[in-house]
């Protein structure tokens, strides 16, 4: 969870995840995975714009980098915390006793270090858009400054970290590009039909702008984010709120102001919180929870079906808390 808030949550699930279910090899269940979908791919990553999609954009828009730390710390540890906890009194109700050997060596070897500096720089490229850095190569398209340069080096970096990595790892960790085959399909797809759902969401939120509230753009955020890209849902009722106070999410300046001003935080808080922390909702409700399934099981978890971990999962330990954070900071506080 918190490693998630420097490399992102993609990129942490995908570091983690092997050595996670090979650390818990003897004892491994479906509920281990999805509850690391939850804390690591999902909730853990709102600390920093980094940690998650959404936040990038509203960094990009002008959230200040340092406002997600500032005001959303007390949501990660009530919302890391409480699901840490659920997982703890889950585990050990279904604790067998079985797994009695202890497998550490006591020796930690760490192999692949050189790919951490493909990592940095990975991380680093984040920051190459010409909102930030104004003389990058550019486009300027309807006001918009559009450049390819960030794709370009992530690109590069991962075909070179690819090339270079030690074949031995590779073949330790299992690495095959199957799940993020399944991913880039399954989010193709979505991002091709979700366009007039978005459209329709940017309507209403324009049209109906006096319906807008932290209580209502924290369920309508978080629920769409779900079964939508949370990035397109986090701009669309980012705008609405803005647009309830005659700003635009199109002006730095104004997003700023939004961002600082005690009567509107409460708005952006809801929409940034909602948007992360309910992606862990279903499967598709952020990238990584796809990828981490496929890889449980290629490893030869039976993971449950989408409906399975709705109704198993999402609806009995999840929910609560996600209602339990709105209860507290946007209801009491």
């Amino acid at each position: 969870a918190v490693i998630a808030n420097f490399i992102g949550t993609t990129g942490a699930s995908m570091l983690l995840i092997r050595p996670f279910i090979r650390l818990n090899r003897e004892r491994i269940q479906p509920y281990h995975i999805v509850f690391f979908i939850f804390i690591v791919s999902n909730v853990g990553g709102c600390l920093t714009p980094v940690g998650d999609p959404p936040l990038f954009l509203g960094f990009l828009k002008g959230v200040p980098f340092f406002w997600t730390v500032e005001h959303l710390w007390g949501k990660w540890l009530l919302g890391v915390g409480a699901l840490l906890v659920i997982f703890y009194f889950f585990d050990r109700k279904n604790y067998s006793g079985a797994f009695k050997v202890n497998l550490f060596s006591g020796k930690v070897t760490l192999y692949g270090t050189h790919n951490l500096l493909w990592l940095a720089i990975i991380i680093g490229s984040v920051f190459l858009d010409p909102g930030i850095i104004p003389w990058l190569p550019h486009i300027s398209y309807h006001g918009d400054k559009i450049s390819f340069v960030r794709e370009a080096v992530m690109l590069s970096v991962a075909f070179f970290a690819y090339r270079t990595a030690d074949k031995v790892c590779l073949e330790g960790n299992g690495f095959n590009f199957e799940p993020i085959k399944e991913v880039a399909f399954l989010f193709a797809g979505i991002f091709a039909t979700m366009m007039p759902a978005l459209q329709l969401i940017s309507l209403f939120a324009q049209n109906h702008a006096g319906d807008v509230s932290q209580h209502t753009l924290y369920w309508a955020s978080g629920f769409l984010s779900s079964v939508l890209d949370n990035a397109p849902t986090y701009l669309n009722f980012l705008s609405a709120g803005l647009g309830k106070v005659g700003l635009d999410i199109s002006n730095k300046a104004d997003v700023m102001k939004f961002a600082g001003s005690a009567e509107t935080m409460e708005v952006l808080m809801a929409v940034s919180v909602a948007s992360v922390f309910f992606g862990a909702c279903t499967y598709i409700g952020n990238a990584p929870n796809f990828m981490v399934k496929s890889i449980a099981e290629q490893a030869g978890i039976k993971m449950p079906s989408f409906a399975g971990y709705v109704l198993r999962y999402t609806v009995p330990f999840l929910l609560p808390v996600l209602a339990l954070i709105w209860l507290v900071f946007f209801v009491i506080l």
